[in-house]
């Protein structure tokens, strides 16, 4: 399987079958952070065919979640400020790491409709 890509502190943020611009480490599917990011189950190892449906469903699920916020905040139904400090954190912290993966880790954010 997967080439990963990894944050400032060297976890799986991400997992792809194929490489990706600024995503070229490879690791075997049994390595200890595939298992880790994926929450101790690998998908291949899952035997409940509903299980790995929900499974993906997740991972697809989340980029759902943020394109969704991402609406709310550009149509002022709410204020980034408006999200838990906890959700405010995750969702910079996953706009960083796609920086990184675009190769555009800017110190300043520049307005893309979040803050």
């Amino acid at each position: 399987m997967p080439y990963v890509s990894r944050d400032t502190s060297g976890l799986v943020t991400g997992i792809f079958l194929k490489s990706q611009p600024n995503v070229t480490e490879f690791l075997p599917n049994d390595h200890p952070d595939i298992l880790r990011f994926f929450g101790g189950v690998l998908p291949q190892n899952i035997t409940n065919h509903a299980l790995m449906d929900l499974t993906q469903s997740d991972i697809d699920f989340i980029r759902v979640i943020e394109d969704l916020v991402d609406i709310l905040v550009n149509k002022n139904v709410i204020t980034f400020t408006d999200l838990p400090p906890k959700v405010r954190e995750k969702i910079v912290n996953r706009l960083d790491a796609r920086g990184r993966l675009a190769g555009t880790n800017d110190i300043v954010v520049t307005d893309n409709g979040i803050f």
